[in-house]
């Protein structure tokens, strides 16, 4: 069989913008901000950003069919938008297209008559900033720099751990079980395993989801953390810490603003921080617009560092206490040393 080279060398000059993180960090807050600032388009979720990068972090596929295909689904996502097509008008959803302020641009483009394909390269395409919300896709690999060179950046939103925990306690029993789970997997033993259970794949099949959830964030941080030391000043990339994105809201939006080369609309930005209730007073939890995974769907709000704490200790033993203990300690260290 003849080994092809794919490729693609034509392409539109939009930009995209990956959001990525651990669940519960706040990569959709960032989406959500990003609304306000001039050229921002929908927020996109595409399997393909999310699953291509850790396959090929695996060597489980050829770079360069990786990159033609995130290339080309970028491409065409470009066009989709920029002809109102395939946008979510799920008034519930998340990615709900009226809910953006671009929102009458959109439905115009819907009913006219297709632009031009030059118009679109040259007039519309290079206006246009598409973020992508992904999930550790980027932590250990470098397939989307290598596949969109300058044009890219990220953003990696990272949280106390203790504050995620039951994001991914209360959710990671799905991997296995549901069809609408989207994880990358892996077989292990009969099983489907997420890619992150790689290395401690006996232990993963033996903790309860807390321990489960310990172990997975402190693995992938590590995966995080050496990428980021290996890229120092890099200008590609932006760490948003939850914490300061709640408690400076208006100090990290101006970063932001400058991060992208974008200005935002001030009258946009107060709507949506009263939506997303920012800025806040302290790191407690708020029940936003959208809900938390938690355990048996229960509410959360208010709660603080000493009631998750207590909880948690009660789920695990003594070694994934002091686990988590050292995590957060790593953390914070990460939080006050890092300069990106």
């Amino acid at each position: 069989m003849v080994k092809l080279k794919f490729s693609k060398s034509s392409k539109y000059n939009s930009k995209p913008i990956i959001i990525d993180g651990f669940s519960g960090s706040g990569k959709i807050l960032i989406s959500e901000l990003l609304k306000a600032y001039n050229d921002s388009e929908i927020s996109t979720w595409n399997i393909s950003f999310d699953y291509l990068p850790i396959l090929y972090s695996f060597e489980a596929i050829e770079k360069e069919a990786a990159k033609s295909t995130l290339r080309s689904i970028f491409d065409e996502i470009t066009y989709n938008i920029s002809i109102g097509r395939n946008l979510n008008w799920r008034r519930k959803d998340l990615s709900f297209a009226f809910d953006h302020p671009k929102k009458i641009s959109y439905l115009k483009n819907m009913f006219l008559d297709v632009l031009d394909d030059n118009f679109i390269m040259e007039k519309v395409a290079p206006k246009m900033n598409i973020p992508f919300l992904v999930h550790m896709a980027t932590f250990n690999n470098f397939l989307l720099e290598d596949t969109f060179g300058s044009d890219i950046k990220f953003f990696y939103t990272l949280r106390d751990p203790l504050y995620i925990l039951e994001t991914y306690s209360s959710y990671i029993h799905r991997i296995e079980t549901d069809p609408r789970e989207f994880t990358p997997k892996y077989n292990f033993n009969g099983l489907d395993l997420p890619w992150f259970a790689n290395g401690w794949e006996e232990e993963y099949s033996k903790i309860n989801q807390t321990e489960k959830s310990i172990t997975l964030i402190e693995k992938c941080f590590d995966h995080l953390y050496r990428k980021l030391a290996s890229t120092q000043n890099n200008k590609k990339y932006k760490v948003i810490f939850f914490e300061d994105i709640i408690l400076r809201t208006d100090d990290k939006c101006k970063e932001i603003a400058e991060f992208l080369s974008l200005d935002y609309k001030s009258s946009i930005l107060r709507k949506i921080k009263k939506k997303n209730k920012l800025p806040r007073n302290n790191v407690n939890v708020v029940e936003g617009f959208w809900k938390r995974y938690t355990a048996k769907k229960i509410s959360r709000n208010g709660e603080n560092e000493e009631n998750i704490l207590y909880r948690t200790k009660n789920m695990i033993n003594k070694y994934y206490f002091e686990k988590l203990q050292n995590l957060r300690i790593r953390y914070f260290n990460f939080k006050e040393k890092i300069d990106i």
